[in-house]
């Protein structure tokens, strides 16, 4: 499999695919079909990123291919994909391809009350799903469709519809994930609601703060809690320590930078905090059995994927 060029800079980072200039204010809450904006692009959407911005994906008719950080998967009629903030992800479509995109900002998402929000929030890898065929799918579809129509109408109390149909469709979505064991807290036993509100801080400081190499004292101090009750919570209800949790985001962002960028393993290591590039390769050996320059190496993407 051929490997596609990668660039010199960053993977680019938009607000809407192609829209190179920011927009005064985005809404909370977009939406538009899938052809509205792949069509405009030889139906390919390239390797991209968002900050600030949880988006999610309807295929409802055709088929394409994608590829979220790295690891590529097809997309068939009935197929969700969830992206939150800084994923990489790439899709090709066919051109029968029918579906939405629904973009939410980050400030709406944490407005959200309960455990919908804070699992939201917390998500910070990206999942491609497919709808069961169940009573439920029929009633996701339909909110998919409602939400589209209630965007295009600009009517009387069109932003409290807008958000309404959203929670309900977010949350009958993580409740299919739930069930049918694409998340990773699957089976897990539920999370108290104070754990869950400080896991979802943690992984929101860690998101600010992973590149500084901050202590855990840090993040402890930010979120009232001393050091051994923040272990502890990670070790509970997410299965890893706190020190885990933040070296896999940073493993998440230099794997990213090695597969989709051109930049030289010490420009990595310094876009990553670390100040001698053979400490970050030390590193990433510990972590994926692999140093920086093999793991490169023996990473294929697809031609003509994205």
């Amino acid at each position: 499999m051929a490997r596609p060029s990668r660039t010199d800079k960053a993977v680019p980072v938009f607000e809407l695919y192609g829209e190179e200039g920011g927009r005064p204010t985005l809404d909370p809450i977009h939406v538009e079909s899938i052809a509205a904006r792949s069509s405009l692009h030889n139906w390919e959407i390239k390797p991209h990123r968002h900050h600030g911005l949880f988006q999610l994906l309807w295929l409802s008719e055709g088929e394409g291919r994608l590829m979220l950080d790295g690891a590529p998967g097809r997309l068939v009629p009935g197929s969700v994909v969830l992206v939150p903030q800084h994923c990489v992800h790439g899709f090709h479509f066919e051109r029968d391809a029918g579906g939405l995109v629904l973009t939410l900002a980050y400030p709406m998402l944490a407005g959200l009350s309960g455990e919908l929000g804070r699992r939201l929030l917390a998500l910070s890898a990206p999942s491609l799903c497919q709808l069961s065929r169940s009573g439920e799918r029929v009633q996701i579809q339909r909110l998919w469709k409602l939400l589209a129509s209630e965007y295009e109408m600009h009517a009387a109390f069109r932003p409290q519809l807008l958000e309404a149909l959203v929670v309900a469709l977010l949350a009958l979505l993580l409740r299919q994930r739930g069930a049918e064991g694409d998340s990773a807290e699957a089976g897990r036993m539920p999370v108290p609601a104070p754990a869950s509100a400080h896991l979802a801080r943690f992984a929101a400081e860690i998101e600010r703060s992973f590149r500084t190499h901050a202590p855990l004292a840090h993040y402890a101090s930010l979120l009232g809690l001393s050091v051994a009750h923040l272990n502890a919570l990670c070790r509970e209800y997410a299965g890893r320590s706190a020190l885990g949790m933040v070296h896999d985001r940073l493993l998440l962002e230099a794997r990213r930078n090695l597969v989709y960028t051109a930049m030289t393993v010490r420009e990595v290591a310094e876009l990553l905090g670390f100040s001698d590039p053979a400490y970050f390769t030390r590193f990433f050996r510990r972590a994926t059995g692999r140093s920086p320059t093999q793991f490169r190496e023996r990473t294929d993407l697809p031609s003509g994927v994205l």
